[in-house]
């Protein structure tokens, strides 16, 4: 199959595409920075480009019979996430229709739930993204799930919708826990809200989701919730000090007292039995293979930030 994975050498898709690679695929990279993908690579196309510039996206979808869009600004701004990310992503679709593309992945964002409710987070949760920690941000990603679903209702491409809350492949990103692991480095105690955390995903899990939800006949029209193992913030502070090589200790703080970012204060425990029931998806490792997993990455992450403060001094 030749694919097109936009976004492409982000933190997701530098891992999703030598994935898609190994299988066998043809695979077209559509992004503005293309440094972190072989480059070489016989079956590896790279165009140099953004998702809303119609030139370079209908250089890269010409030909393909699979699309994974996974590119986005995650601006704040609505002026920058209508102009830039909504536009490109209805002109990826309309491109999509008119190249007859057979399967269209869009891949959302736990965000889209806002402010999560007691219990597990299914795909009929409320969409509360009001109440998001970026509101903007979640109102974008809702539309463009809304987009996808209604091109694939009328006249296409089959379009299916895939949510995740954080994802880690050999490095895991996000500005909160460079927070955590500096703080620990610091020598400050770390403060995490009890009794809450997250479903993080894989780079392997989302791989294997990808390539389900591209040959499944029953994954176009639908929204599927993907996770590999849930994470307390306290077990994840255990590893940002191991990692660190810390001596702090971990502060347990009931989360109507934690002064942090508001959304690690809630439990973000999302369900994925309807994809385990549609499309067979399981995750390829039991959990506590997962938490390795992301301690691996942590400390890769870790080792990252200290290089790029020695290269910086």
């Amino acid at each position: 199959m030749r694919i097109l994975v936009t976004g492409g050498n982000g933190s997701v898709g530098r891992d999703l595409v030598p994935a898609l690679l190994e299988w066998g695929n043809d695979v077209v990279v559509l992004d503005q920075e293309l440094s972190a993908l072989p480059a070489g690579h016989p079956r590896l196309e790279l165009v140099e480009g953004l998702v809303e510039d119609r030139i370079a996206a209908s250089k890269a979808i010409r030909g393909v019979e699979a699309v994974v869009h996974l590119a986005w600004s995650f601006s704040e701004e609505p002026r920058v996430l209508i102009e830039r990310d909504l536009v490109g992503h209805q002109s990826l679709l309309e491109l999509a229709r008119f190249e007859k593309v057979s399967r269209f992945i869009y891949t959302s964002t736990a965000v889209v739930y806002g402010k999560p409710l007691p219990g597990p987070i299914n795909e009929g949760h409320p969409l509360r993204v009001l109440e998001a920690r970026k509101p903007a941000y979640g109102v974008a990603k809702e539309f463009a799930e809304k987009l996808a679903l209604l091109a694939d209702r009328s006249g296409g491409p089959p379009s299916t919708v895939l949510r995740f809350w954080w994802a880690f492949g050999k490095e895991i990103g996000g500005r909160h826990l460079r927070e955590l692991l500096r703080t620990a480095a610091s020598g400050e105690p770390l403060r995490v809200p009890i009794g809450c955390g997250g479903s993080f995903l894989s780079a392997e899990d989302f791989a294997h989701a990808v390539d389900l939800a591209l040959a499944h006949p029953a994954a176009p029209g639908r929204i599927f919730n993907l996770a590999s193992a849930y994470v307390t913030w306290e077990e994840l502070a255990s590893m940002v000090i191991e990692v660190t090589s810390s001596k702090v200790g971990v502060e347990l703080v009931p989360p109507a007292r934690f002064t942090g970012a508001p959304f690690l204060a809630d439990a973000w425990r999302l369900e994925d039995r309807l994809a385990q029931d549609v499309l067979g998806y399981r995750p390829r490792r039991d959990a506590t293979a997962v938490k390795e997993g992301l301690r691996r990455a942590i400390a890769r992450t870790w080792q990252e930030l200290r290089d790029s403060a020695t290269r910086g001094s």
